[in-house]
Formats: C-alpha cells, sequence, structure tokens
C-alpha cells in the first residue's frame, strides 16, 4: 500500500513540475539545446532510491547509530574533498592555476576514487538523513499517524540543474523558468539570456538553485551537513504543501507563492536544525538563510570588510523598483550594473544584476532582494504560535495570501496576545 501511495506522489510531483511546461514558451525555446530531462531523471532514481530502502529493511542488513554517524562523517568530508580537487582542476584547465607541478592527472584520479567511495556511501547517507528529518516530524505529529508519514522524506543527493528564470524588463515579475542541464557551460547561459534579451525583450538569468522538490528530493551533495538537512526539510515540506491548500495554489498568485517559499525556508530551518542536533550537531547563530535561492547569494547574508550587502542590496531593489515605475528601464539597468560591480568589488559575486534576478530572490521574502513583508507577517505568526506543527498546519491550510493575514490578525487579537 505505500509503495502504491509513493509511486503516486512521484507522478504527482511530475505532473506539478509539468504545469507551466505544456506549451513552447520563449524560454523553453530560447533553452531547448539545454533542456534538463525531469522524466529520464526521476525514473533513474526513484526506483533506485526504494529498491535500496527496501533492501537496508531486511533484519541482516541493519547499521548501527554509531555506524550510520561514522558514514555521514565520510560523506561529507569525502564531498567536501572532491569539490576542492574538482575546482582545482578547472584552475589549471581555465590556466588560473600556474604551478607547474600540478599533475591534473594524479588530480583526476584522486577525484575518481572520491567520487567512487562518495557513491559507495550515498544511499545510506540518504536514508540516515531521511530517518532523522522524520523523527521530528513524527515527534511534532502533524504528518504522521504513529510511525507511517506521508508523504514519506525522500532525498536524492545529486549535482543539481540550473534554473532558467525571466522577467519583463519594464517591472520585476516572475515569468518564465526551465531547468537546464547542470553540465551548461558560462559561455552557453549568456548565450540564451541574451537570446531572450535580444528576440523577446526579456530579462533572463541562468542561476543555481539549492534545491529542487522533485521526488525523490534534489539537494546539493556537496554542501555542509546542516545545510543539507535544512534544505532537505525545506523540499519535503514542499511535497507536504502539495496535498494542501497552500500548496494547491502555488501559482494562483505571487503573494502565494512568496508565502509557500519563504514558509519552507523558516519551519525547513527549525526541522533541519532539530534534525542536526539529533546528529550531535550544535547550532550558531548564523543568520537566516533562504536555502532553496541562488547559492550565489548564500554567503552575501554576512557582512564582509564593513560592507554591509543586506543594506546595499535592498538599497538597490528599491532604487530599481523606483525607476521602472517612472518608465527609465535603461536608467534602471544600467544602474544594476553599477551595484552589481560594487557587490564583486566588495567580495560578492554576483553574475548578472537584472530584473530576473530579483524576480526569483524576491520569491523568498527574507532574501535581501526582496521587498515583501510577508517573512515578517510569517515570523510575527510563529511567535503567535509557537509550536512547530501548528505553525506549519496553520499556514498549510491558508488558501489566499488574505485568508492568511486574517488568521494572522485573528491570532494577535486573542485574549493574552497582545
Amino acid at each position: 500500500m505505500l509503495k502504491w501511495a509513493v509511486l503516486g506522489l512521484a507522478l504527482l510531483t511530475l505532473s506539478a513540475f509539468g504545469r507551466d511546461s505544456l506549451g513552447l514558451n520563449p524560454a523553453e525555446e530560447a533553452a531547448a539545446a539545454y533542456r534538463h530531462d525531469l522524466v529520464a531523471w526521476h525514473l533513474a532514481n526513484f526506483p533506485r532510491k526504494w529498491i535500496h530502502r527496501l533492501v537496508t529493511a531486511l533484519p541482516w542488513n541493519s547499521r548501527s547509530e554509531m555506524d550510520k554517524r561514522l558514514q555521514i562523517e565520510e560523506f561529507f568530508r569525502v564531498a567536501e574533498d572532491a569539490s576542492r580537487i574538482s575546482s582545482e582542476i578547472e584552475g589549471v584547465v581555465a590556466g588560473t592555476t600556474r604551478d607547474a607541478a600540478t599533475d591534473v592527472g594524479k588530480l583526476e584520479a584522486e577525484l575518481e576514487q572520491l567520487t567512487a567511495r562518495r557513491n559507495e556511501l550515498r544511499n545510506d547517507v540518504e536514508e540516515t538523513l531521511e530517518a532523522v528529518i522524520s523523527a521530528v516530524i513524527v515527534e511534532e505529529g502533524f504528518a504522521s499517524w504513529g510511525e507511517f508519514m506521508f508523504p514519506p522524506v525522500d532525498v536524492r543527493l545529486t549535482d543539481l540543474p540550473k534554473l532558467l528564470v525571466t522577467s519583463p524588463r519594464d517591472a520585476i515579475i516572475r515569468t518564465h523558468e526551465v531547468l537546464l542541464d547542470s553540465r551548461i557551460k558560462v559561455s552557453e547561459r549568456d548565450e540564451v539570456e541574451a537570446k531572450l534579451l535580444d528576440k523577446v525583450d526579456l530579462a533572463a538569468l541562468v542561476l543555481n538553485i539549492g534545491g529542487v522538490a522533485t521526488y525523490p528530493a534534489s539537494v546539493p551533495r556537496a554542501r555542509p551537513l546542516r545545510w543539507t538537512l535544512q534544505t532537505s526539510a525545506h523540499e519535503w515540506l514542499h511535497h507536504y504543501f502539495f496535498f494542501k491548500p497552500l500548496g494547491q495554489n502555488l501559482h494562483a498568485s505571487r503573494n502565494m507563492r512568496i508565502l509557500n517559499e519563504t514558509m519552507a525556508d523558516i519551519a525547513g530551518r527549525e526541522i533541519g536544525d532539530r534534525a542536526f542536533q539529533r546528529l550531535g550537531g550544535t547550532i550558531d547563530q548564523s543568520p537566516p538563510t533562504n536555502v532553496e535561492a541562488s547559492p550565489e547569494m548564500d554567503h552575501t547574508l554576512e557582512e564582509a570588510g564593513g560592507f554591509e550587502f543586506r543594506v546595499e542590496m535592498r538599497k538597490t531593489r528599491l532604487r530599481v523598483d523606483e525607476l521602472l515605475a517612472e518608465g527609465r528601464i535603461e536608467e534602471a539597468e544600467a544602474y544594476m550594473e553599477q551595484r552589481r560591480i560594487l557587490f564583486v568589488e566588495n567580495g560578492f559575486f554576483i553574475r548578472k544584476l537584472n530584473q530576473a534576478f530579483f524576480a526569483f530572490n524576491g520569491t523568498y521574502a527574507e532574501s535581501a532582494a526582496s521587498i515583501s513583508p510577508i517573512g515578517d507577517e510569517l515570523q510575527e505568526y510563529n511567535t503567535l504560535v509557537p509550536d512547530l506543527g501548528d505553525f506549519i498546519t496553520g499556514i498549510a491550510g491558508v488558501s489566499d495570501y488574505g485568508q492568511f493575514i486574517r488568521e494572522l490578525e485573528q491570532i494577535k487579537a486573542r485574549p493574552g496576545d497582545s
């Protein structure tokens, strides 16, 4: 019964991703040569995940808690080493590393060994991460009946596709989006973006993303453990919301999309942090991250050398909105390029700063690139409804932004909440 329920979930997830891809929109046409084959990805990964799950459920394949933790430590250590060596090889090939003693062949052989070991560990590590996240959710009781959870947590640590996002030039609006092959080159990104600008007058950006709510969820395999748990929880929440009014009305309005993504950020961090603590991790007071937004933005949530990124990015967004509202499109674009150079000079790499950049990152209300009040509103709701399960189920039942605001006002008006 569980097998068929999960299969149904996979098919529903596929239909959700295909919903905006029926027909050929300008972004799909411009990027046709680089499309990520989502159906093939599901067919390759979904059965493997569940076959492994069935095999590991056999009594003689059980692992001790110590073995699980050691596997996690090794996996993330190996993934970090593989990422470092891969970057070193790219530097040699690109000519930015000029050490004559560098032996590329030796590096490639080492990378091959690390990759093989990472792949050996991956299935078991994914099972452990899924189990610890599930334990937190079961503890809260909002998506479980005893030990049965729906939807089951299912994660694939993998190389993520890129995302092509478009926006009109005269406003910041997230219009078309297409998943692209993870191996697309920077020059090919530029080509796709230029084609959309020249042919259909759309601002476009091909960017890195932090996760995809496929089933199993696609999560980067070369990031730290805490971030990985937060992202995995974020993507699971999208699966959970899919069966609730919040997820079913995702595309009803811009505010509903922001509410959905920001809710997954806030609750995903809390679930992920509780899972991290279960694995023995210590939580510091680092600033919040919008885990699904472009990793090119991740480190920019901190200050560097006195340069206040969040302040400067918010200032940029507000000024761009003013210029676009006045119809001064070229001036807004020139201003964004000036600001991009400023960010780069202060150590914050942003390849392209345009309307599509703000349209995408603005979907996450806690992002410095967003001007939405929804982040603060959700945090206020969370303060008034501190139980994590009640917070998640309350927001999951929201079918439009107006309902969310009304419910927030009702909670604020309760005796003792003032």
